[in-house]
């Protein structure tokens, strides 16, 4: 009878030479990605860094995508790969601002003593933060309202490390009794109180002492909020 040839069993089977380079090329297009994104990164944070620059150089939005593109050394095809207009331009610039500001306002605040503390350390500090750019403070308090009638829920999602930041002093004071008790609709007053404040101070006191201006918005929060204070 015939010698029947036994068929070999799927894992015995060597790979062949393409099957065996997936693996590199795999790792290969990994490294290739990788260095895309990286160059894709840089590019992005360039167009971002040219409207802050050319924010802080006019106090408006009044650069076109054109300019921005210009100033940070690329294509408008490259600017449009990132962003898909100036709101979108303007919303990662407010998000970087925003993450900049809660590191900021965190060292500060973790050197204050008490709840209390605390919390007057962040409504001061954030107001110093944002008028100590004047171009950037005009922008934020024109443009947050109008972004935010555009694009509510991007624009909630890059405030929202100072708002929640906020949210925790406010709940802290509460629950040491300093202030009455909040929760996070307080925070967001309080948060477009200090916007509405910066915007007060540049439109009708440009010339005022601004650590006056921050002592006067840290009162009148604090009568708000004090213990008994009751909002129907």
């Amino acid at each position: 009878m015939p010698t029947e040839t036994p068929v070999a069993e799927a894992s015995d089977v060597e790979p062949s030479a393409s099957e065996a380079s997936l693996a590199w090329e795999s790792r290969a297009l990994e490294r290739s990605l990788s260095t895309a994104r990286d160059r894709s990164t840089a590019r992005a944070h360039r167009l971002v860094d040219a409207a802050r620059e050319l924010t802080a150089a006019s106090g408006s939005q009044a650069f076109t995508v054109a300019d921005v593109a210009a100033r940070a050394g690329v294509s408008l095809r490259s600017f449009y790969r990132h962003f898909s207009g100036k709101d979108d331009l303007l919303l990662a610039l407010f998000e970087e601002e925003a993450r900049l500001g809660a590191r900021l306002l965190a060292e500060a605040v973790c050197e204050a003593t008490g709840p209390l503390e605390r919390l007057r350390t962040y409504v001061v500090g954030l107001f110093g933060f944002v008028v100590a750019d004047s171009g950037y403070a005009s922008l934020l308090v024109r443009e947050h309202l109008q972004l935010g009638e555009r694009r509510p829920e991007e624009m909630r999602a890059a405030l929202a490390p100072l708002v929640d930041m906020l949210d925790v002093e406010l709940a802290a004071a509460a629950a040491a009794g300093d202030i009455r008790p909040v929760n996070h609709h307080d925070a967001i007053i309080v948060f477009s109180l200090i916007l509405s404040h910066v915007h007060a101070a540049i439109l009708f006191a440009p010339g005022e002492d601004m650590a006056k201006a921050a002592a006067r918005l840290w009162e009148f929060s604090r009568a708000g909020l004090a213990p008994g204070v009751t909002h129907r």
